[in-house]
């Protein structure tokens, strides 16, 4: 099945519903009869007339052979809460993350370069491993007779089947897209009646964040604060952080005839174990909670309970009808498979990771792989703004919104910097932060940062036309960028404004009258001006920006034929 050919990404969905309206109202006037509808979205329902799932389904990521290693894995997520899947020998493994797990430094403002600070830093951890071990090594190549795994992209569902000499084994997984609850159907029918054990196990570790440059040598960083649980009612680890404790827990909600039983390995790890019944066929969920100063446990045990009075199937039915609102609000059809699987997968992977408390880091979203390790570790401006490039175009404008909240928090720090390191006014943003929005010292010369995602704020507002969002966030974030960027700006003898030393990208070769500079001055100072207008407002120093757009030095040009 292909689906109909309509280019939208550049459109607003909130514009394409209008387009089609009034399309369908100009049809009308032209004939006394009611014509049938013809466009392949159907206005009177909002909905695309296009056969469901198959039109996204044929995009699937189907896997023929076990994702042995987890670079490979199959993601699934809510946006806040993610969960990658692989298969070692006898095992299915899942990392669990959540993107508010923030260990905090004991200090502020850094520096991404310093030794000393090398793992002492802010760092995002991991939640935990769930590991199912069926034994027998039935995803060992040498003994595979036949294996299929899909990332079903329709519902944001992994499924997995896997056939061997020693028996057969399936999974069935999904991260419910409203609660971030990981709900499991695992099934097994091997050659002899052995357990089926699921532990949840959670071992720390350094972030080896400048793995290729310098790594701390202390390995019991991470290591402490750890505590599994067991109890009749299922398993639990609690894990201690700088900005509270977090719990994670699972549970059986239906065992199908098999024996269940809860037991603590040690401070580490806590294991179910199916066992009685050769052939298991079992219902499982896990739940994972936000640091707090509270008994995080607490909050499990409710969790638990509503899991247990909704049960798996109310779940599967409201995950599904979740990620099909989100895939009915933009449809992409390029002409060409390839480029169209490339674009459902950057959506499913933008919707799987980028809607909770924290944005989803450049490198790797919100999955990890091995234990704590976090390279790069921080937001790089540079590399993280291009995550939310494309989801205004896409419709997905409340993907972008954890982004521009992570910045407009930081302000006051950015407040600061602009006072203390340039004794100016209006906020200064380094290339590399943390999530509390402390700069590291070591990238001051580059200028541009704060003008970027300051017009990331305007792009949001002329998107979503949210006023509410325009008066209280970005036109405030837009105001001190502009107000920093005058202090970079220089009217010099001939009447004109020029930069001020500073550097290009990533770089440190101070330039004057940097290309980007100079750019995000035109753009920064006419977003200013334009969004003063929506609400009427005006800022004191808005002569100031006209007369400085009036009379911007021109950019630097050379002439490439001077050099043959």
């Amino acid at each position: 099945m292909k689906a109909t050919s309509l280019h939208i990404l550049k459109f607003p969905i909130s514009v394409l519903i209008l387009w089609f309206a009034l399309l369908n109202t100009a049809n009308a006037k032209l004939t006394t009869k009611e014509s049938p509808t013809t466009s392949a979205f159907n206005p009177k329902t909002a909905t695309w007339d296009i056969a469901w799932p198959g039109r996204v389904s044929q995009y699937d990521l189907v896997y023929l052979s076990p994702p042995v290693d987890p670079m490979q894995g199959i993601p699934l997520g809510n946006g806040e809460i993610g969960a990658l899947f692989w298969c070692e020998d006898s095992k299915i493994i899942a990392v669990i993350n959540k993107s508010d797990l923030w260990d905090d430094a004991a200090f502020g403002p850094f520096h991404n370069w310093d030794g000393k600070e090398e793992d002492v830093s802010t760092t995002q951890r991991h939640a935990c491993r769930i590991i199912i071990d069926f034994k027998y090594p039935v995803f060992n190549t040498l003994y595979i007779s036949d294996f299929k795994a899909k990332l079903n992209l329709a519902d944001g569902s992994l499924s997995l089947e896997g056939s061997s000499p020693f028996g057969q084994v399936g999974l069935r997984a999904f991260v419910d897209h409203k609660t971030g609850t990981l709900l499991y159907e695992l099934k097994s029918d091997l050659k002899e009646n052995v357990p089926v054990d699921i532990t949840v196990e959670r071992f720390g570790s350094r972030t080896f964040s400048h793995w290729y440059h310098q790594i701390n040598r202390d390995a019991t960083i991470g290591t402490t604060g750890t505590e599994s649980f067991a109890d009749k009612n299922g398993v639990s680890i609690t894990q201690k952080l700088s900005s509270g404790t977090f719990a994670i827990g699972g549970s059986v909600l239906n065992n199908n005839g098999s024996t269940v039983t809860y037991s603590r390995d040690h401070s580490h790890a806590a294991t179910i174990q199916l066992a009685g019944k050769q052939q298991k066929d079992a219902q499982l969920a896990f739940s994972v909670t936000s640091p707090t100063k509270a008994d995080p446990t607490e909050i499990l045990r409710k969790n638990r309970q509503a899991i247990n009075d909704l049960g798996l199937e109310a779940f599967r039915q409201a995950n599904a009808g979740a990620w099909k609102e989100i895939w009915n609000r933009s449809l992409m059809d390029y002409g060409d498979d390839y480029l169209n699987s490339l674009w459902y997968l950057t959506m499913f992977y933008a919707n799987a990771s980028q809607g909770g408390n924290y944005p989803g880091r450049f490198n790797n979203g919100i999955w990890s792989w091995s234990r704590d390790v976090q390279n790069w570790n921080f937001y790089f401006h540079w590399n993280q703004q291009q995550i939310s490039w494309p989801l205004n175009a896409a419709g997905f404008h409340e993907l972008v919104t954890p982004y521009l909240d992570f910045r407009f928090n930081s302000l006051p720090e950015a407040k600061k910097d602009a006072k203390k390191l340039f004794n100016a006014n209006g906020a200064f943003v380094s290339d590399v932060t943390e999530r509390r929005g402390y700069n590291s010292s070591g990238e001051k010369i580059n200028h541009t940062p704060i003008a970027e995602i300051a017009l990331d704020f305007w792009r949001q507002y002329k998107f979503t036309n949210d006023k509410k969002f325009l008066q209280e966030k970005a036109l405030p974030f837009i105001l001190e960028a502009a107000r920093f960027y005058e202090s970079i700006l220089v009217k010099e003898a001939d009447g004109q404004y020029h930069a001020k030393e500073g550097s290009g990208y990533e770089g440190w070769i101070k330039l004057k009258d940097g290309l980007t500079e100079l750019v995000y001055a035109q753009a920064l100072f006419t977003a200013a001006l334009d969004a003063m207008k929506v609400p009427g407002s005006a800022a004191p120093e808005s002569v100031r920006w006209r007369d400085t757009l009036n009379h911007l030095a021109p950019l630097p040009r050379g002439d490439h034929r001077k050099n043959g």
